[in-house]
C-alpha cells in the first residue's frame, strides 16, 4: 500500500514547512481519542437530536405498544456490501512559533468494505491515510506563513494520491476550549469523509450497503439503497406511539424484545427506527438495540415500504451472528461489521511507528541533519 522510504522523505517535507519554530515532542504513546471522544456513535447521533428537538410521532400508529415481531425466516436478501471505518490519532507534540503555539495531530484513518457472497464474506476493499491536523489560519494558531507552506505541501501530496495528508481545523463560531478535543473532531470528520468517498465508488447496482453508525451527513443521504447501522445512539429524542402520550427512549425501548422492531419514525429526510438484536444476558434497558436510518421520502408509510423495512430489520436480526463475544459491545454487533473492523484494526501502524515520525519532525525542525 506503500514504501516506508517514501513516507519518511514526506515526514521530513513536513518538518521542512515547520522549520523557524519549535517542536516539543509528547513523551506519550498512547493514542488519545479512546480517552477524550467518549462514544462516538452516541456523539454523532446527538448531532441529529439538537436541543429543544419535538417529540418525534410513530409513523405506524396501529402498533400495539408500538413495536413489531420480526420475522426471521420471510425476507429476500438485500445487504451485500458492509462498510466501517475508524481512527487512531496521536498528539506528536507541541509547536511554538513567536507568540504562537499549537498541537499537531497525527490520525490513522481507514475504511474497510466486506462484500457478502451467498453465506461467505470476504474482504471487498480498504482505503488508508495518516493525516497530519494542523490549526487554519482563521484560527490565528499559525502564522499565514507556515500555514500557505502546509496547504501548498498538502496540494502536492492530494496530486501524487499520497497515504499522507494535511488538513486542517477551521475557526469555529465559539472559542475553542479545548484545541486538542475540536482536532479529535476533525480527524472524524475526516473518517466520514473517507466513509462516503468509499462508498460512492463502489459498483454495486442495486445491492444494498450497509455503513456502521448513524446518518447524520446529507452527502450519506444521496447514496441510494443504504441504511446506517448504528451499535450506540442518542438518548435524547421523546416518542409519541400515536396517542399523544410523550415515552422517553429509555422507557420506549426497554419494551422491545429480541427479535422485535421499534416504529417508524422520521426528522427530516432520514427514517429511523430501532431493532433488539440479543436481551440475554440481562443488560442496560438500551443495550442489545441497534438503530438503523435510511432515506425516507414519504410522510405516510406506504405497503411496499413497511415490508422493505420489515425485511431490513429481518435480515439485519440474522446477521447477528455468529456471535463476536467476548467483545465488550457483542451484543449489539452484527458479524460482517465486525469483520470490517478487525481488517482495519490488522492494518494499523505500530504506536512505536508513528512515535518516530513525530521524532523525525523534531530533528527536521531543529536542523538536526538526519542522513
Amino acid at each position: 500500500m506503500f514504501k516506508y522510504d517514501k513516507i519518511i522523505y514526506q515526514i521530513r517535507e513536513l518538518g521542512e514547512c515547520l522549520k523557524g519554530g519549535e517542536f516539543i515532542e509528547s513523551p506519550f504513546d498512547v493514542p488519545i481519542e479512546e480517552e477524550r471522544r467518549g462514544d462516538p456513535d452516541q456523539r454523532d447521533d446527538d448531532s441529529n437530536f439538537p436541543q429543544g428537538s419535538k417529540l418525534f410521532v410513530s409513523l405506524e400508529p396501529t402498533l400495539p405498544q408500538g413495536k413489531k415481531r420480526i420475522d426471521s425466516k420471510s425476507y429476500s436478501p438485500r445487504l451485500t456490501y458492509f462498510l466501517d471505518g475508524s481512527l487512531r490519532t496521536k498528539h506528536l507534540g507541541e509547536y511554538i512559533e513567536g507568540e504562537r503555539s499549537f498541537p499537531i495531530l497525527a490520525s490513522e484513518v481507514s475504511c474497510a468494505v466486506v462484500k457478502k457472497e451467498g453465506k461467505s464474506l470476504k474482504p471487498c476493499k480498504v482505503n488508508k491515510r495518516l493525516v497530519f491536523i494542523f490549526p487554519h489560519k482563521d484560527t490565528g494558531l499559525i502564522s499565514d506563513t507556515t500555514y500557505e507552506k502546509l496547504e501548498e505541501l498538502n496540494r502536492q501530496w492530494e496530486e501524487a494520491n499520497s497515504f499522507l495528508r494535511i488538513d486542517f481545523l477551521r475557526k469555529e463560531k465559539q472559542e475553542m476550549r479545548d484545541v486538542r478535543y475540536s482536532m479529535l473532531g476533525k480527524a472524524r470528520d475526516i473518517m466520514h469523509s473517507l466513509e462516503h468517498e468509499v462508498a460512492e465508488s463502489l459498483d454495486r447496482g442495486d445491492d444494498w450497503l450497509i455503513m456502521d453508525g448513524a446518518i447524520r451527513k446529507d452527502e450519506f443521504l444521496k447514496l441510494d439503497n443504504t441504511i446506517g447501522l448504528a451499535k450506540s445512539f442518542s438518548r435524547k429524542p421523546a416518542f409519541d406511539l400515536g396517542d399523544g402520550k410523550p415515552l422517553m427512549i429509555t422507557t420506549y425501548l426497554s419494551r422491545i424484545r429480541d427479535g422485535e422492531r421499534a416504529a417508524v419514525f422520521k426528522k427530516e429526510k432520514v427514517g429511523f427506527w430501532y431493532v433488539r438484536l440479543r436481551t440475554y444476558p440481562p443488560m442496560e434497558p438500551l443495550g442489545g438495540l441497534v438503530k438503523i436510518d435510511f432515506r425516507l421520502d414519504e410522510e405516510k408509510l406506504s405497503k411496499e415500504t413497511i415490508k422493505l423495512i420489515d425485511e431490513l430489520s429481518a435480515e439485519v436480526y440474522a446477521l447477528r451472528s455468529p456471535s463476536v463475544y467476548p467483545h465488550p459491545r457483542w451484543p449489539s454487533f452484527i458479524y460482517p461489521i465486525r469483520l470490517a473492523e478487525e481488517i482495519m484494526h490488522s492494518i494499523y501502524l505500530n504506536k512505536e511507528i508513528i512515535g518516530y515520525y513525530g521524532r523525525e519532525l523534531k530533528r527536521i525542525i531543529g536542523g538536526i541533519n538526519c542522513d
